[in-house]
């Protein structure tokens, strides 16, 4: 049966629109390319700015909204608030990264006190597990079922998100079958019974619809709890179409983030970009979710 914590982050019709806003080194990346500084010329206090500017636009449009405990502990306080009806959502965890550089591995953050976020009115958690099919593979399944029961401890949803990469030996020989692999970790970390599962949309969100639309019921089919998408590696204008793709072969909405607010990021006035642009943006694909998703509680 699917967590009926969940409702605190899905909207009336039982989907989910949520945003993320959790990228740390990485997002500290795309600030410093597209203003031509270094790494180490962003400092933290953009990054929490810049955080507050996406929650303060984007959190009233959203059911969820997602912060890390390094640079978005204002947000997960509630100050800024995302808004009144926006579930907070706390990233639980900790990434290897080095300053401006993608996530390369990620593990639960075993200190992370979940059950004071949970007293704060924080809704739910979420790990990311960087799936590899190496001979880390039952690591990170316990690591990912060591974050479900801290969750369920903490009396709050779990959300597990699995990411695919290759490997050395699959990157070097052009082995690597990333749909494969997409459905082989959503099995492997679906099985430990999180409350939400969060996946990469098949193909990029490139080609024909159908495909994807078939690749996300094969997903539907291989985890026993609702699901959605990320946006990372799909092109902006191609994620609406995902989006419903997606949706129409099972998925219950979205959890997104740099789809919805990297065309700010250049900008001199963020704030203005992300009213005019962002927000638009974010009620489009609200209304796709609308369209074609599957309520959570039917899951």
């Amino acid at each position: 049966m699917p967590d009926p914590g969940l409702r605190g982050l899905a909207r009336p019709d039982g989907t989910f629109v949520m945003v993320a806003m959790d990228q740390r080194e990485s997002l500290r990346g795309m600030l410093a390319q597209t203003s031509g500084r270094g790494t180490d010329a962003v400092p933290d206090a953009e990054l929490r700015e810049f955080k507050q500017d996406v929650a303060v636009a984007l959190g009233p449009e959203a059911s969820g909204f997602l912060a890390d405990p390094e640079f978005g502990e204002d947000i997960l306080a509630g100050s800024p608030s995302p808004g009144p009806r926006t579930g907070r959502i706390v990233a639980a965890d900790r990434l290897a990264a080095r300053p401006g550089e993608v996530v390369g591995d990620a593990v639960f953050d075993q200190t992370l006190d979940l059950p004071k976020y949970a007293a704060q009115g924080v809704v739910a958690a979420k790990l990311l597990i960087v799936w590899r099919e190496d001979e880390h593979m039952a690591d990170r399944v316990e690591d990912a079922a060591r974050f479900v029961a801290a969750c369920r401890d903490a009396g709050m949803p779990s959300i597990v998100e699995g990411v695919v990469r290759p490997t050395g030996d699959q990157q070097a020989s052009g082995t690597f079958d990333r749909e494969a692999a997409l459905l082989r970790c959503a099995r492997e970390l679906g099985a430990v019974e999180p409350s939400l599962y969060k996946a990469e949309v098949p193909y990029f969100g490139r080609g024909d619809a159908d495909r994807i639309t078939a690749a996300a019921a094969e997903l539907t089919g291989s985890v026993a709890c609702p699901w959605v998408v990320l946006s990372s590696h799909v092109e902006r204008a191609d994620f609406p179409a995902a989006v419903a793709a997606c949706c129409r072969g099972g998925a219950s909405g979205m959890l997104a983030g740099r789809a919805l607010w990297t065309n700010a990021l250049p900008a001199a006035d963020r704030k203005r970009l992300l009213r005019e642009e962002s927000v638009p943006y974010l009620r489009e694909l609200a209304a796709i979710v609308s369209a074609n998703a599957r309520p959570w509680p039917d899951a």
